[in-house]
């Protein structure tokens, strides 16, 4: 027997039966509110090339990128993202479209995650874009469509903004070299400001993480702005920022959503890929977030034409996780009837499920009678109709 001949790659999984109910249960339900708020949906293919996601400011590190050589010896990978083919597609068959642009999309990516990440290689990520579009408007819409999606989940939910305008414009302040911009930013990612370490004085390390480690604090509602432009002090763009996400805030509290949207100016994933409001979802019993995306201004040149987009993506296997940690319950329809024939009266069989479409109806694969009966008391169906 070879080796791997009943195993799967590590970082996937089979998906059986009633829990690919849970997937379908949310990529339905956000299709239907994409559709409704005017997003068009696109399928791109599963296999790019390399040269689709190498550039400056590309956020995934191409060690995470399953790659591979077509017949020609050219550099192809697996899509390891939903954001760029779509920038792809943008620059090349939609360049003549109407702008903006709103599309949607629910497929599968491929990213090369560590062993001790607890991520999966391989997920079904269900996005939006809005193209072409820079501005407040753009920013409100495609908040609410995360707000809505996460909502129709059902369950509990939290939805952060940012801007990473703020954090920028403070870091950018220091006296600090490209290196210790990336240090510092992974340390308040993830929320951990007494590890930073920096090559410099005594004095500069401790000015600089008297100011740097107040942002991962920043993190609850009103108040922060506040506390916030004390930390900006006569730093315009910060202020700027700060301004722009009160703004934002203030609009969505007094549409009703003040129990779930919380100010967070410690979001900083992927600062040199964003350029302007972040947002970050979670949902109960799911100690990540669900859902993240943000302004991404420059991504779109790196493909020959310039435009503003926003957009964010979600993680649909975690949603049917927390669908299930939730005691969701998911099944297919149960079966009203079952039909066991004689081949010869094949043609009366679909004649009676034509008839009966009200009916979810099975058709029975056995000779023996017996054997049907058997098999529909153990799948709980009530009725044999004999043809």
């Amino acid at each position: 027997m070879k080796k791997y001949s009943k195993n799967i790659p590590d970082g996937t999984s089979d998906i059986i039966f009633d829990k690919t109910l849970y997937i379908y249960k949310a990529v339905n339900g956000f299709r239907k509110i994409y559709e409704e708020l005017g997003y068009r949906e696109i399928i791109t293919p599963t296999i790019e090339y390399y040269d689709v996601f190498d550039f400056k400011c590309q956020p995934i590190e191409q060690e995470m990128m399953y790659k591979f050589s077509d017949n020609n010896g050219r550099l192809l990978v697996l899509r390891p993202d939903g954001t760029t083919p779509v920038s792809r597609i943008v620059s090349t068959k939609l360049k003549e479209e109407e702008m903006p642009v709103k599309i949607f999309y629910n497929q599968n990516i491929f990213r090369i995650n560590t062993h001790y990440s607890g991520r999966k290689n391989e997920q079904m990520q269900s996005g939006i874009e809005i193209i072409g579009i820079d501005g407040l408007k753009a920013d409100i819409l495609y908040i609410e469509t995360a707000l809505q999606i996460l909502k129709s989940t059902g369950l509990n939910f939290k939805l952060e903004i940012g801007h990473v305008g703020f954090y920028k414009a403070i870091v950018d302040s220091l006296n600090l070299s490209d290196n210790d911009k990336e240090t510092i930013r992974l340390y308040i990612e993830s929320k951990n400001t007494n590890e930073i370490k920096l090559k410099d004085t005594k004095t500069q390390v401790e000015k600089i993480y008297d100011t740097i480690s107040l942002i991962p604090q920043l993190f609850g509602s009103y108040e922060v702005i506040d506390r916030a432009r004390r930390i900006a002090g006569n730093n315009e763009k910060a202020l700027d920022a700060l301004d722009y996400l009160y703004m934002l805030y203030n609009i969505f509290d007094k549409a009703g959503y003040s129990e779930n949207i919380i100010i967070d100016l410690g979001i900083v994933h992927e600062i040199d890929y964003y350029t302007g409001c972040v947002i970050s979802g979670y949902v109960e019993s799911i100690g990540e977030n669900v859902l993240a995306g943000g302004r991404y201004n420059n991504l779109i040149s790196n493909f020959g034409i310039d435009l503003p987009a926003t957009g964010f993506a979600v993680n649909v296997n975690l949603i049917a996780k927390a669908f299930e940690n939730a005691g969701i319950v998911c099944e297919t329809p149960k079966t009203d009837e079952i039909i066991h024939y004689s081949e010869n009266n094949y043609c009366e069989v679909i004649e009676y499920i034509k008839n009966n479409k009200e009916k979810k109806i099975e058709i029975s694969c056995f000779d023996n009678i017996s054997d049907t009966r058997a098999y529909a008391e153990k799948n709980g169906i009530d009725k044999i109709v004999t043809i």
